[in-house]
C-alpha cells in the first residue's frame, strides 16, 4: 500500500512541476493557455496532498508495525534470552551434581582403602603377636623340658651314688690309715670317706664308712687327722 501511495506522489509531483513549467513558458513566450490548465493544476494539487497524506499515514502504519515487529522481536529475544539463561542453569545443576557425586564417590572409594589398609595392618599385627606368643611358650617348655631333665640326671646320678655300699676289698694293709680312722671317729680299722666340698664337720649326708681295704670313691677324699 504504501508503495501505491509513493507512486501516485511521484506522478503528482511531477504533473505539478510540469503544469508550471508550462505555465511559466506560455506566459514568458505570451502564449495561451488551455482551457482546462487551471482545473488541471489544481486536480494535481490535491491528488499530491492526497499521496502526501496517504504515504504519511503509511509510513505511520509502517513505523508501527516496525515498533511491533521490534517489540515482538525484543520479547522473542528476551524469552530466547531467558530459554538460554535456564539451560544453563540446568547444565550448572547438572555438572554441580556430577561433581558432587564424584566427589562423594573418591570419598566412599578412600574410606574403604583406609579401613582396607587398617584392617591389613591389624590382621599383622594379630599374627605377629599370636606368633610371639607362640614362640615364648616353646621357649618356656623347652625350658622346662630341659629343667626337668636335669633333674632327672641329677636324682638319677645321686641314688647312684648312694646305691654304691660295697666296694671291691684292697688288698694292700693300710696301718698308717688305722690311727687315722681312730682319729675321725673309725672304729674297727674303718675309715671315713668325705664328698669333696664337704669336711669333717660338714659331713653329714655327705660321707660314707669304708671297710678296711675298701677303694676310695669317685667324688671323695679320705678324712685326714
Amino acid at each position: 500500500m504504501s508503495s501505491f501511495f509513493a507512486f501516485i506522489f511521484v506522478i503528482a509531483f511531477f504533473t505539478c512541476i510540469g503544469l508550471c513549467i508550462y505555465g511559466i513558458v506560455a506566459k514568458i513566450r505570451h502564449k495561451p493557455l488551455f482551457s482546462k490548465f487551471k482545473k488541471i493544476i489544481i486536480a494535481s494539487i490535491l491528488v499530491f496532498l492526497v499521496a502526501f497524506v496517504g504515504a504519511g499515514a503509511t509510513a505511520s502504519t509502517s513505523d508501527d508495525n516496525q515498533d511491533s515487529v521490534k517489540t515482538s522481536s525484543s520479547a522473542s529475544e528476551k524469552d530466547e534470552s531467558s530459554k538460554k539463561a535456564a539451560s544453563e542453569s540446568i547444565e550448572k545443576d547438572k555438572e554441580s551434581s556430577s561433581i558432587a557425586a564424584a566427589s562423594s564417590q573418591a570419598e566412599a572409594s578412600s574410606k574403604a582403602k583406609q579401613e582396607s589398609i587398617a584392617a591389613s595392618v591389624k590382621a599383622s599385627s594379630e599374627a605377629t603377636a599370636a606368633s610371639e606368643k607362640a614362640a615364648h611358650d616353646d621357649s618356656v617348655r623347652d625350658a622346662s623340658i630341659s629343667e626337668s631333665r636335669a633333674r632327672d640326671a641329677s636324682n638319677a646320678a645321686a641314688a647312684q651314688q648312694q646305691a654304691q655300699t660295697v666296694v671291691a676289698p684292697d688288698p694292700s694293709p693300710a696301718p698308717a690309715e688305722n690311727s687315722n680312722d681312730t682319729n675321725a671317729g673309725g672304729i674297727s680299722g674303718y675309715r671315713w670317706a668325705i664328698q669333696d666340698g664337704f669336711t669333717w664337720q660338714t659331713r653329714k649326708g655327705h660321707s660314707r664308712r669304708i671297710a678296711p681295704g675298701g677303694a676310695l670313691p669317685a667324688g671323695y677324699h679320705w678324712q685326714v687327722p
